[in-house]
């Protein structure tokens, strides 16, 4: 008897990634990986602050390939959400979908909790301009 199988995560722009059993919510598996996913309504399905994106294909980068059927079919309470409210057609609500095998999963910035800070130190170095085109005056005589 064998335990229950496991699908690999993938959570973009994060690179959060780990493994979590099949039939988890993606809002499940992202709180796991300590990936902010905004749910105010606390996983019901009703405020769509969780939407998220799947993406398909082949992914080399990071060795796995992301399938349409490895998350669930939308269920009635995405399909009630939909006909309610506009969701885009590319995207899920994180509290109702489950994953069923390997998946990459983008977070849009709408549904993160904490917004994403690129913090680099400035290298602020001196640099001579010396551009190839140069502004030359001509005086003509008229003739």
């Amino acid at each position: 008897m064998s335990g229950p199988v496991d699908a690999q995560v993938i959570f973009t722009p994060s690179g959060r990634r780990g493994q979590v059993a099949q039939g988890t919510t993606v809002l499940d598996a992202a709180r796991r990986l300590g990936v902010d996913i905004d749910s105010v309504c606390g996983g019901r399905g009703i405020c769509g602050r969780c939407a998220v994106t799947p993406a398909f294909g082949s992914f080399a980068k990071h060795g796995i390939t992301s399938a349409q059927e490895h998350l669930s079919e939308a269920g009635e309470v995405e399909a009630d959400y939909r006909a309610e409210h506009r969701l885009a057609a590319d995207r899920r609500l994180s509290c109702t979908a489950m994953l069923l095998g390997d998946a990459v999963i983008d977070v849009p910035p709408e549904s993160q909790v904490h917004r994403q800070v690129v913090r680099k130190d400035l290298d602020a170095r001196p640099f001579v301009l010396d551009p190839v085109i140069r502004l030359h005056t001509v005086d003509v005589t008229e003739p």
